[in-house]
């Protein structure tokens, strides 16, 4: 009995450790594209890092890269660098939409890392981000003239941008 037992559970964990395997060779997440196309939702009330009220009106004019972040997202602190790249770049406005996240250690993420943002919403409870269609941090979307052209889950690095971004500018 002891021995099935321990050939049940041998087998068991070999085919966890296959399965794991497997998920991390996949080169990249799956896109979802389930915001593309949409217009960009209306809030009302929005503040920014400055506790001060956030015109959307900002969001609907010309090409804005809308992003998802928090300082406790690990995978935002990689994709950071490329953010602060490409705002020194492109003439794009980057719009951040900070998730979930206490006022003082976003600000503090941006003072310590830099600040790629030419304003970052402040989203505690994660209310704008759900209009969104955010399912966790990082997202990014590039919004034109108020229409959501294209959407990332995950991080974003130079092989993602020139393969769903690049060609918009």
């Amino acid at each position: 009995m002891n021995r099935i037992f321990i050939v049940f559970v041998s087998f068991l964990i070999i085919g966890m450790i296959y399965l794991f395997s497997y998920s991390l060779s996949k080169p990249e997440i799956s896109r979802i594209n389930n915001q593309t196309g949409k217009d960009l939702p209306e809030f009302k009330n929005l503040v920014d890092l400055n506790q001060e009220i956030f015109d959307q009106e900002e969001l609907l004019k010309g090409k804005v890269l809308l992003n998802v972040w928090a300082s406790w997202c690990i995978t935002c602190k990689v994709e950071h660098p490329f953010l602060k790249k490409i705002s020194e770049e492109k003439n794009l406005k980057i719009v951040g939409i900070n998730y979930k996240d206490q006022l003082s250690d976003a600000i503090s993420y941006l003072e310590d890392n830099g600040d790629p943002y030419d304003n970052s919403i402040f989203d505690l409870g994660g209310d704008y981000s759900l209009k969104l269609g955010v399912i966790g941090a990082p997202e990014t979307f590039l919004v034109i003239d108020g229409k959501i052209v294209s959407h990332r889950v995950g991080e974003l690095n130079r092989k993602i941008w020139e393969r769903d971004f690049e060609s918009f500018f």
